[in-house]
């Protein structure tokens, strides 16, 4: 029987109240898994992850990961995502730029 076959595997990554699609990550074996860049955005920096995601930076895959910390600081970080470096590190200081922090407050002009 093929009818419960699935042709294109799609996982899933929960992280608090997050659901990250990670199905393009697990295609390529020379690449962190988001898992392991949460871990070390959050070895860095202890709080709450607020958003991860892969992206590009300077011609190579990055994950972009922000940890809300205990200050109540929101701690942005590209980490390599085939080497696990930490390439930049900031504070973002415009939250409504964020889906999840300030999304009840939208404005529109």
């Amino acid at each position: 029987m093929t009818g419960n076959r699935l042709t294109a595997p799609v996982l899933a990554l929960t992280v608090g109240l997050l659901t990250l699609p990670v199905a393009a990550l697990a295609m390529d074996k020379e690449l962190l898994t988001a898992e392991d860049a949460i871990s070390i955005a959050l070895e860095a920096e202890p709080g709450t992850i607020a958003e991860a995601e892969l992206d590009q930076y300077e011609g190579r895959q990055v994950f972009d990961i922000e940890v809300l910390n205990a200050a109540g600081e929101e701690i942005e970080f590209q980490i390599d995502a085939q080497t696990g470096e930490i390439l930049n590190e900031w504070i973002d200081d415009d939250p409504t730029d964020d889906p999840v922090a300030g999304s009840a407050e939208e404005t529109d002009g």
